[in-house]
């Protein structure tokens, strides 16, 4: 479906929607960072609404936009509620956000300093042994799935990074996480956590993932894992080893696919031995993927079996000449 509207309409809506942004769909964080955030938002908002609004015109003053676009470019603005998903995502364009578009126009930082300064401030950590003075900020990217540590060149942030497996991107440092371990909070507390035992300040906006990240509240991170892969379980781990594969090889009518090794779901019982064993963690799809054969195995109806009661004739002429006389026959004696 497509809206009609004139030119100077759809800037009335873009300023209004965006400016009204925080009576609308009000951010959670602290007062400074709720600022902070909303002026981030609103000028996303506009540049998005007016993109869309002039890469659709039918002329110089009469636009058509398209309903289904502006529903979802809603939904998305409206669906963040956090201000620290904004002050995390600041630096990138609209096309990041939306991939709809090919411009590149990055955000602007609000002329007021102070309310960055002092939303940064409540998001710092400083540890009480501190041993430099770069300051690393934690962010997660939702679009890529990456928990990122932004900063100045440091050796302890370095060291430290890398010794929880971060790779350089060649602007920050980053760590690849995966959506089925639902375990983005606590890469975050962990790094956070590890970076101020090491001496090094800290910024985490989000303030429950900060607490934990000062209390050292954290899952540890799980290596080895069995997901769910079609109807079958895929086991996987994220380091190599020979003696996994092995131990994996022999589980019944085991293959390796896709960097995994697959097994039928229906071996449910050594799946789960075998995870129990070698410290796995079986995620919610696939534990529902063995319950299911587990349970489609007991509507099995099970049939008792006889054995066949065969009567075995016994041979007996070869027991009958080992028992007769040992004596030589009249008949061949020699006379």
């Amino acid at each position: 479906m497509k809206v009609e509207m004139f030119s100077d309409e759809i800037m009335n809506i873009a300023e209004n929607f965006s400016d009204n942004l925080d009576k609308i769909a009000p951010l959670s964080g602290s007062p400074k960072q709720v600022e902070w955030a909303n002026k981030i938002r609103a000028k996303v908002t506009r540049n998005l609404i007016m993109y869309y609004a002039f890469n659709s015109k039918k002329g110089m003053y009469f636009i058509e936009m398209d309903e289904e676009v502006i529903k979802k470019t809603e939904c998305f603005i409206l669906s963040k509620n956090k201000a620290s998903f904004w002050i995390e995502n600041r630096e990138k364009d609209y096309l990041q956000f939306k991939r709809l578009i090919e411009n590149t126009l990055y955000f602007e930082e609000p002329k007021e300093k102070s309310v960055i300064d002092e939303a940064k401030a409540e998001a710092t950590i400083f540890p009480q042994q501190q041993k430099t003075k770069v300051v690393a900020e934690i962010i997660f990217d939702d679009e890529i799935h990456e928990v990122k540590v932004k900063s100045e060149k440091d050796q302890i942030i370095i060291n430290t990074v890398k010794s929880l497996h971060y790779d350089w991107s060649g602007k920050v440092w980053y760590r690849e996480t995966v959506p089925y371990k639902k375990d983005v909070a606590d890469r975050m507390a962990e790094v956070g956590n590890k970076l101020l035992l090491a001496g090094v300040p800290i910024i985490i906006w989000d303030e429950a993932i900060r607490q934990k990240a000062i209390n050292g509240e954290y899952e540890k991170e799980c290596f080895r894992w069995m997901i769910k892969d079609k109807d079958m379980i895929s086991i996987v781990w994220e380091f190599r080893s020979d003696e996994l594969y092995r131990k994996a090889k022999r589980l019944p009518h085991a293959k390796w696919e896709n960097g995994g090794m697959d097994v039928p779901a229906r071996y449910y019982a050594e799946i789960r031995d075998f995870a129990k064993i070698n410290e796995f963690k079986i995620t919610s799809p696939a534990e529902k993927l063995l319950s299911e054969a587990e349970e489609e195995e007991k509507t099995h109806k099970k049939t008792s079996i006889k054995e066949a009661n065969m009567k075995i004739e016994q041979n007996t002429e070869l027991e009958d000449i080992l028992n007769s006389s040992r004596e030589v026959l009249e008949d061949l004696k020699d006379d």
